[in-house]
């Protein structure tokens, strides 16, 4: 059962009305023909709708004209396109999933997510110059995954359990026209860095060793979320998993049709990268409001723009 099911308003289910429920999905989709199907992998999926942003994406393959299921996983749809960012696409060790390795150049760190269109994945490779089909057997999958991608944009959503609210802090100067411009320096400096640039490298180091000289001094008598503003920052062993403090941009209400449960869809800045964020309402310690701040931990996913 997958953890994050409950974050799309399924707190209640167990394991044994999730293989129901799921069974249910795949024989709707099949019988009204709503199943995305790649005919040269004899790969498919069902795309099952709770809410008007909320869903079950349901994977298998074709065996003849049948439909087998083999997994399925929870997901938000984003809104928020981020910059055209190279991307490398590597599959699960355990079932025909994919996470996208992402160098993003507003935070200047890598992120890794999870893969939502897996079958648009999947039509780009096979329309790729020198595509073999052997080329998605299991043990031949680097032939594939290791060459970087250019994507059109990348859609950035998350899926989270657990998540509490905190209050604004003030941000008088944020947006002036010197820490605009210093923003702006510093984009440069990392995209100097990445390819080499050793100057680059020192400046950044020393600015980082001055801001945690700052806050080291400030953290005697202030509270740590009245000086950090926000944060996004890998978490736990899992790749995609990421413990982040957020402003809340947009907010809006939604119900899960099967069970009737409400669910949070937020739009969140964290350090200048935007994503919308899908948490259950009986997940969520606070009233969230626009100005407000969630901290939690996520499971990030996103939506890759393929060119054609």
């Amino acid at each position: 059962m997958n953890l994050y099911l409950s974050a799309v308003g399924f707190s209640d289910m167990d394991s044994r009305q999730e293989a129901k429920f799921v069974r249910s999905a795949v024989k709707q989709c099949t019988d009204e023909g709503y199943i995305l199907k790649n005919e040269v992998l004899k790969r498919g999926a069902a795309v099952v709708r709770v809410s008007s942003s909320a869903g079950l994406y349901i994977f298998g393959r074709y065996e003849g004209k049948k439909f087998i299921y083999e997994y399925y996983y929870p997901f938000i749809l984003g809104s928020k396109i981020s910059s055209n960012d190279e991307i490398t696409i590597e599959r699960h060790v355990d079932k025909e999933s994919y996470s996208v390795i992402c160098d993003e150049a507003r935070t200047g760190v890598t992120l890794i997510f999870y893969l939502q269109n897996i079958m648009d994945y999947m039509n780009y490779i096979i329309s790729r110059p020198g595509f073999k089909k052997e080329m998605f057997i299991p043990d031949r999958r680097n032939a594939i995954s290791k060459t970087p991608i250019k994507a059109n944009g990348i859609v950035m959503s998350a899926l989270s359990v657990g998540g509490m609210i905190l209050l604004p802090i003030c941000k008088n100067g944020r947006n002036s026209k010197k820490n605009i411009d210093a923003e702006k320096k510093r984009r440069k400096l990392i995209a100097a860095a990445k390819n080499g640039d050793e100057e680059a490298m020192e400046s950044l180091t020393i600015e980082d060793i001055d801001t945690y000289t700052r806050i080291s001094q400030r953290i005697i008598n202030e509270d740590v979320f009245s000086i950090v503003d926000s944060t996004f920052m890998p978490c736990g062993v899992e790749c995609d998993q990421y413990s982040v403090i957020g402003e809340i941009l947009e907010l809006s209400k939604e119900q899960n049709i099967y069970t009737g449960e409400t669910i949070y869809i937020m739009t969140l800045d964290c350090n200048n990268m935007v994503f919308t964020l899908g948490i259950n309402e009986k997940h969520l310690l606070g009233e969230p409001l626009v100005g407000r701040r969630f901290k939690g931990q996520i499971w990030l996913q996103g939506n890759v723009k393929f060119k054609g």
